[in-house]
């Protein structure tokens, strides 16, 4: 006999299915979701498909979902960072700004989010107001997260003693963080951020790179980790193939539920001559204990490119994990 699942239990799975690196079967568990009429199902359908790659997909169905329920703050937040990371900064600001209007939102995560939209601007005397407002405000919001996105924004300012103590706080209010999602994320924004001081007040290219590499280990889709290994790569000085490369490797160690190592496959979007060059540069972003067993399972063109440093450019989070001979 079949039983419906209740929304709470297809939240769960759902969940559990994006935290195992399968967007596809969150996918399945939104689409139930969303035949109940529930409103998680855009917020998840979105996080899938953007996991999937499918990032203009991903903010239609946020975008059809604030359109039916404009009073769930949640899927404000996720469309205004999808928006942010698509590099379309004022539909951004809007979507955040309209979270912030709504009933019970967190104050002090959206004017962070401001903050941060702002900074992509370059608006940084902006950004730092957001974050003052924040701070004032704070409740969830973890310190240290607001301490590095506050350092990022003074070394743009060329407030390089200012950058060094505002670290240095967030580096001291890490030990406060027991989400390890949380945690990962804002150790790679103190070791990219420090790398990014070094490079920019000291031309230390070496130093920043040490940095920009122990940010990569904890978040490999940390922006400006990913433009710190590109700083001092060749320029492509003609038509350049932008890849879509799909790697796959052998993980270091079994999974939960598995006797031997598992295969995965990882995401990465990379400016090189040939499938072989970008794979060199794709190494230094998995761990040192896998690196030896990576190889190019696929490799497409998406564009060429022209006067750019080669590279990685773009990495997706997560990996899909597959059962290894």
């Amino acid at each position: 006999m079949l039983f419906r699942r209740e929304p709470e239990q297809l939240m769960e799975a759902a969940e559990r299915a994006l935290e195992q690196g399968d967007p596809r079967k969150a996918a399945r568990f939104a689409e139930q979701l969303l035949r109940m009429r529930h409103t998680a199902g855009f917020e998840i359908k979105a996080r899938a498909l953007w996991a999937m790659g499918r990032p203009e997909d991903a903010i239609a169905t946020l975008q059809e979902g604030v359109a039916i329920a404009p009073e769930v703050w949640i899927l404000w937040e996720y469309l205004g960072r999808y928006l942010s990371d698509a590099g379309r900064y004022s539909e951004a600001l809007n979507a955040f700004r309209n979270g912030l209007a709504c009933p019970n939102a967190p104050q002090d995560g959206f004017l962070f989010n401001l903050a941060i939209v702002y900074q992509r601007l370059g608006e940084y005397d902006n950004a730092l107001q957001m974050l003052e407002q924040a701070e004032s405000v704070r409740s969830n919001l973890p310190l240290a997260w607001l301490e590095a996105a506050r350092a990022y924004c003074l070394i743009q300012q060329k407030r390089y003693a200012e950058a060094e103590r505002s670290l240095e706080r967030a580096q001291h209010a890490l030990n406060t963080l027991d989400d390890p999602w949380t945690r990962g994320a804002v150790e790679a924004m103190v070791h990219a951020y420090t790398g990014l001081l070094y490079w920019q007040r000291d031309g230390d290219l070496a130093r920043a790179r040490e940095h920009a590499e122990r940010a990569l280990h904890w978040d490999k889709t940390n922006p400006d980790a990913i433009a710190l290994m590109r700083a001092g790569n060749p320029i492509a000085d003609k038509p350049t193939p932008l890849w879509h490369i799909l790697v796959e490797g052998v993980w270091h160690e079994p999974l939960e539920g598995m006797r031997t190592p598992a295969g995965f496959f990882a995401n990465y979007w990379v400016i090189a001559d040939t499938p072989d060059e970008a794979l060199d540069y794709i190494r230094p972003f998995e761990p040192p204990s896998v690196r030896d067993s990576l190889k190019v399972s696929e490799a497409t063109v998406e564009s060429t490119v022209r006067g750019e440093r080669k590279g990685v450019v773009r990495a997706l989070a997560g990996y899909t994990f597959y059962a290894s001979d």
